[in-house]
């Protein structure tokens, strides 16, 4: 295959990628992982007029849950900090968010490119990206407001980096590679199963002459995600402690396995196609040998091991995007091993058929409901500026929107707190309780509201004031 060809074919893939990643562009971030994305922006929110206040500012703060921004130990806020400053040169706008999140995603797929074709071939490289660019998972996910659009970008570009190391002549500045993987793990901390698929790429077989460069790699990839983590964690309350909550309550200390949601997730976030492509691609990697063989096989015994441990019991498809790039290079292995690029095309060809519906799965990702856009604006333009709100549900977007700050009912109250919310809402010094768009709260709950504080806008009822 020519280069130009390639290009054109690289080109085509990319334009598909970015045109299916451009769907629901102007949506607010109400769509679905509202939290997540809200929290990303107010983030950024927060970072704005102390830009150059390091490293305060990468600390990152949330709107809840007290009567000013609170500290949260979440991942180093690359992302909100990009945001942040495209806010300040071009004004604010979700837009900015989602534009970056797709040129992130563009990246990522440049990156597999790289590491498709260095790895195996130049077809391979290409099918793997077709096929990373469609997963249901990636092109959604390749549009949102979180961590995950820069997370993907940097780990694939770490393994992509220093794959090409370990095959230049000149065997220089790994350290430099390492940065990038550092950053990966920064931006999201799953990515650290990535760390050692790194050290197969780059040292296997080991020799003790690459001793000092492995131990710069190590160094510069691991020390800085563990002094900012450690940084995050001690400058925290422990109800603000969300990384390390995570991993203790949800992970380690957790007995819920739901390999029905799991399975579920899977098949409609990668598809059965790229499943079963990918587990082809295995198969095909156990029966030969090639270079970075045993870091692939380091790789799937990683992701297998991720899938029984941390996604069966997190029951959130986007903690399976870290393994998309995987999918996708086990896939394209196995139609490489097609033999001609007719033969792919007809496999192709039955693919699509079969997966014809798989799509059906992003639509309700799509939605938002308008109604949480009017409250906040109510709240923003008609309560000062210094008020502090109660929302009736955990759902914090409100808070982004309505540019306020305050506290959460985290969970349905019953018995007396529900028959007397007055008892629940004088605990926290607020302004107002809002009403958000279907809530969870139960219907006497609302009527006692009601008959104890007046409405004085849509769903907001007045805590000062008493009727």
């Amino acid at each position: 295959m020519g280069r130009r060809v390639r290009r054109c074919l690289l080109g085509l893939i990319l334009l598909a990628a970015l045109l299916v990643r451009l769907k629901g562009i102007n949506n607010p971030l109400l769509d679905d992982q509202a939290w997540r994305q809200a929290d990303t922006a107010s983030i950024a929110v927060h970072m704005l007029g102390h830009l150059a206040d390091f490293p305060k500012v990468m600390l990152p703060q949330l709107n809840y849950d007290g009567t000013v921004p609170q500290n949260v130990e979440l991942e180093f806020p690359m992302f909100p900090y990009l945001l942040a400053w495209t806010w300040k040169l071009f004004g604010w706008g979700d837009i900015w968010g989602r534009l970056w999140a797709v040129f992130l995603a563009l990246m990522s797929l440049w990156g597999i490119y790289d590491l498709g074709r260095n790895l195996f071939s130049d077809r391979t490289g290409l099918l793997a990206t077709a096929l990373y660019a469609l997963m249901p998972l990636s092109i959604y996910y390749g549009r949102v407001v979180m961590p995950e659009p820069m997370a993907q970008a940097l780990s694939i570009w770490a393994l992509a980096l220093v794959w090409r190391w370990r095959k230049s002549e000149n065997k220089q500045g790994v350290w430099k590679i390492g940065l990038v993987m550092a950053g990966a793990i920064l931006a999201k901390l799953p990515q650290l199963m990535l760390f050692p698929v790194a050290l197969c790429l780059a040292f296997y077989p080991f020799k003790p002459k690459r001793l000092g460069q492995f131990l710069a790699y190590s160094l510069v990839a691991v020390s800085f995600p563990m002094v900012y983590y450690l940084w995050a964690h001690m400058n925290v309350s422990s109800s603000g402690q969300f990384v390390s909550g995570i991993l203790t309550n949800q992970v380690v200390n957790s007995g819920n396995l739901d390999w029905h949601i799991l399975s579920k997730n899977l098949q409609r976030g990668l598809t059965d196609s790229a499943i079963f492509l990918s587990g082809l691609g295995l198969f095909r990697t156990l029966l030969n040998r090639f270079p970075g063989r045993a870091a692939l096989l380091v790789w799937v015994g990683i992701a297998l091991t991720y899938l029984g441990i941390v996604c069966v019991r997190i029951p959130l498809d986007y903690y399976l995007v870290p393994l998309l790039p995987l999918v996708a290079l086990l896939g394209a292995y196995a139609l490489d091993g097609c033999g001609t690029w007719q033969n792919i095309a007809l496999v192709v060809m039955i693919l699509i058929v079969v997966n014809q519906n798989c799509y059906s799965y992003l639509k309700p990702k799509y939605r938002w409901n308008p109604e949480y856009l009017t409250q906040a604006e109510w709240i923003k333009d008609h309560t000062p500026s210094s008020s502090v709100l109660v929302l009736s549900d955990p759902a914090p977007m409100t808070f982004y929107y309505a540019h306020r700050v305050g506290f959460r009912l985290t969970a349905v109250l019953e018995g007396t707190d529900k028959a007397s919310p007055v008892g629940v809402l004088t605990h926290f010094p607020a302004d107002y309780f809002v009403r958000l768009p279907q809530s969870h709260q139960d219907e006497l709950f609302w009527k006692k509201v009601q008959a104890a504080y007046p409405e004085v806008g849509p769903g907001v009822f007045s805590l000062k004031k008493s009727k």
